[in-house]
């Protein structure tokens, strides 16, 4: 494998056999001005398809935060059937250094609900406390058990996110969606809160029903019918949220979709995760 740009000491962008582009994590090979060949015995892990912006957490994120982050993976395919790509790596780096950040400098933010994390995701809160642990072992770092939650939440929205289709941008759908909640409803979302991560989850998975033609429909009109009345501003909102996806998806959204929606719009803005 040849390295053509070293990013730290033990991490560097090569090329392999057939020409494409790896980032390569190994002990001491940035050491070597590049270009150079380096044996594959000395390469430990490799990621393909990197981003411009993964390599900047990269160059950013310290490499024992990484090396963390890269056990923490290796055990969430252990622990569920190898349902996340090695590249979550640095999207969970990026959250656990800017979570190490917070606890060094005694930043409290809200974090989201432990207990009802661990009710709704046992799988992923199991395996959020267990990184905690790796966290302790490796960077000698104590953070709350909250975060447990948070990076639960990591793996639950990145599950979501896999299982739709991956020729549209979720994430700019949802924020698009959030917008409008925001501005229908005169509010500011907390994006830290554990109801809009599970508005996020929600809304992933509604897209994905969508587009597989599997919509709920339990034919309950009567509910919808009464929420409309009850929350006729969450039902606007809703609408509007609806036509969105409806625009982008090149599908129609069902009546029950929709009640759905409203319910967890108004969970979103009725509880923790809204200032009005």
């Amino acid at each position: 494998m040849k390295v053509i740009k070293n990013i730290n000491n033990n991490i560097s962008l090569c090329l392999d056999s057939r020409n494409n582009e790896v980032v390569a994590f190994g002990k001491g090979i940035g050491f070597t001005k590049p270009p150079y060949d380096v044996p594959l015995s000395k390469i430990d892990r490799t990621f393909y398809d990197v981003d411009e912006e993964q390599l900047a957490v990269l160059k950013r994120i310290p490499e024992d935060v990484l090396e963390a982050a890269a056990e923490i993976v290796d055990l969430a395919n252990e622990k569920m059937d190898n349902q996340f790509r090695e590249n979550v790596v640095f999207t969970l780096a990026d959250h656990i250094d800017f979570a190490i950040q917070r606890y060094r400098k005694n930043i409290n933010i809200k974090l989201p609900l432990f207990y009802e994390v661990r009710q709704l995701y046992p799988g992923e809160s199991e395996l959020g406390r267990q990184a905690l642990d790796i966290l302790k072992k490796r960077l000698k770092v104590s953070l709350p058990r909250e975060e447990a939650a948070a990076i639960a939440l990591h793996f639950v929205n990145y599950k979501a996110q896999a299982d739709t289709a991956p020729d549209i941008d979720y994430g700019s759908l949802i924020e698009q969606a959030t917008d409008i909640v925001e501005q229908e409803l005169n509010v500011t979302v907390d994006r830290d809160g554990f109801n809009y991560y599970r508005f996020v989850t929600h809304m992933h998975y509604m897209m994905k029903r969508t587009l597989d033609d599997t919509m709920i429909d339990s034919q309950n009109r009567e509910l919808f019918e009464s929420m409309k009345k009850e929350y006729p501003d969450i039902y606007s909102c809703a609408v509007k949220v609806a036509a969105l996806i409806d625009q982008k998806l090149q599908k129609h959204l069902s009546e029950e979709e929709i009640l759905y929606l409203i319910l967890h719009i108004n969970r979103l803005c009725a509880r923790e995760d809204c200032d009005r």
